[in-house]
């Protein structure tokens, strides 16, 4: 029952209906995903990652995971010295047994897919290597500080910094502005986040196994490698050739090669068609073949798998309007698209979702079409609002301190390419966009903001004026106004005043009269004073 394998058809321009080998109906085989649910019923399936948007692809899903992963030294992450003397690689592991690099080694990170393919391990390398970097900052800022101290405090960082990039640079990409506004994405250019809901539900929802996979239509058949001037470098890396096959990383600059080439060639655009480096040859055994799977196929099956509905269903859930026949499409989906699909379907209420929403006409702006855009539109707002370590949130137990937040809001992904590849000296100022000379120039490093980490220096004490009050101390800073050293920094607060003339027995009256909060509350005793520097009695004992 957990087999679920896709028939191949006869006419099939590429597998052959039956299998050279057994001679029996050829079918590629798909495993259905695990059951998660608690009671008798429905199936649901496990979420194997953690919902939010917490970096756990470089930190793990669990503790077992992040220990792992942790030199449990200085706060760092496992690496593997670069034999080139380059900054480290990720670390490796001999146990995979999906992997197929000649040296018999893949690299291992937060998620089990980080040496799936060049692009992915590259993108985790540089994340790893982030957080070493911010490990490395924090140690000599506050060299007092445990591993565990360290770990955490850059590990918080690299997360708010993985949140910021997501949501102020990757998703108005995706979904557009428009959908950015209409689904509450917005971040905030200063202050805190208000929108924290203790009681909405965080789950990432199903549909979002399979929306996400809308990427799978910007695959390029192969990765090009740009120099450090940016002029191509042969041969490209083919996808296929490199499924669970990292070794190319180890070549001297060929990881910068690969970044640089992801952030200057334009991927595919996405419409209907994915490359057949994945939909012929997915992790193709080279020696065997048609051993590769289809990727195109088995999200089709995965859907179906997940007991998913029609794409037509969720049209209707997201205020589009429900078709009764094809031709109901035209508003969103392109009129030769609308004819595949009736040679395709019989009814248009059995086009599947994954199909149908891979093939609307993008939203203004974005990547996706509008039920894509729904869905993931409603999922990342959830992920924000519902997650109470979102880094602009205001909770005073978790929070940043607002000139740290400041700090992060500065960060873009050509910063931290910037600082994290081996020696890229310049980036265009938007990595997700191809670089322009005017529109988006291309940047020297050095001339890109970026966090400014003095700010996370412990404080060990407060200074108020002329008054210096240790970490966790309170003083009075004046007659009417005490002060607490907080790790945030000083917090102060006016004093409640019952008796202005218990209080003028206790301080000078320069001191009273300089201080604003007290003139707020004892103004009627004020006219009692004397003029400073007069000698002369009166009923509050000032002579």
């Amino acid at each position: 029952p957990e087999c679920f394998p896709i028939h191949i058809p006869p006419n099939d321009p590429f597998f052959p209906p039956v299998n050279i080998s057994s001679g029996q109906p050829f079918c590629m085989p798909l495993t259905r995903s695990m059951p998660g649910q608690l009671t008798l019923g429905y199936r649901e399936q496990m979420n194997q990652v953690t919902a939010f948007v917490d970096a756990s692809h470089t930190y793990g899903s669990d503790k077992c995971e992040q220990t792992q992963l942790r030199l449990l030294k200085d706060g760092l992450l496992k690496g593997t010295t670069n034999p080139q003397r380059g900054k480290p690689l990720l670390p490796t592991d001999s146990e995979n047994h999906e992997c197929k690099a000649p040296s018999g080694r893949c690299f291992t990170g937060g998620d089990t897919r980080a040496s799936e393919q060049p692009g992915l391990a590259a993108l985790h390398t540089l994340l790893m290597r982030e957080h070493n970097r911010v490990a490395h900052a924090l140690k000599e800022l506050n060299p007092h500080w445990s591993d565990e101290q360290l770990f955490q405090n850059a590990r918080r960082i690299v997360t708010a910094v993985n949140q910021h990039v997501t949501y102020n640079e990757w998703i108005p990409r995706v979904l557009g502005w428009n959908a950015v506004n209409l689904y509450e994405l917005n971040l905030l250019p200063e202050g805190y986040f208000e929108g924290y809901d203790p009681y909405c539900n965080p789950t990432v929802v199903n549909e979002i196994g399979i929306a996400f996979r809308f990427g799978h239509s910007l695959l390029k058949p192969s990765f090009e490698r740009m120099d450090s001037i940016f002029a191509k470098r042969d041969p490209p890396v083919k996808l296929s050739n490199h499924f669970f096959n990292p070794d190319l990383l180890y070549q001297p600059g060929m990881l910068d090669e690969i970044i640089r080439g992801l952030t200057t060639v334009s991927m595919e655009t996405l419409d209907q068609f994915i490359t057949d480096e994945v939909t012929n040859h997915l992790f193709e055994d080279t020696k065997r073949p048609f051993s590769g799977l289809d990727l195109a196929s088995l999200n089709v099956q995965r859907g179906r798998d997940h007991g998913l509905q029609p794409y037509n269903e969720y049209r209707a859930l997201c205020n589009l309007t429900k078709a009764r026949t094809f031709d109901d499409l035209h508003r969103e989906i392109a009129a030769p698209v609308i004819e595949r699909l009736k040679r395709t379907f019989a009814h248009v209420d059995d086009i599947d979702f994954f199909t149908g929403g891979l093939v609307e006409t993008p939203l203004h702006g974005g990547l996706v079409g509008p039920t894509f855009g729904c869905i993931l539109g409603i999922q990342f707002r959830n992920l924000r609002m519902c997650d109470r370590f979102w880094y602009e949130n205001a909770d005073p137990l978790v929070r940043f301190t607002d000139p740290q937040l400041t700090e992060i809001r500065k960060v873009t992904l050509a910063k931290l390419l910037c600082d994290n590849c081996d020696s890229v000296e310049s980036e265009q100022r938007s990595a997700f966009d191809l670089p322009d000379p005017f529109l988006n120039p291309r940047v020297a490093c050095r001339d890109m903001p970026g966090v400014n980490l003095e700010l996370w220096k412990e404080r060990v004490s407060c200074g108020v004026g002329k008054t210096n009050i240790n970490i966790g101390a309170a003083e009075r800073i004046s007659p009417c106004v005490m002060c607490t050293c907080t790790k945030e920094g000083p917090v102060c607060q006016s004093l409640k005043i019952d008796n202005c003339f218990h209080l003028a027995q206790s301080y000078s009256p320069e001191s009273i009269l300089n201080d604003h909060v007290c003139k707020v509350q004892c103004a009627f005793a004020f006219r009692t004073f004397p003029k400073v520097g007069s000698k002369v009695s009166n009923q509050l004992g000032f002579s």
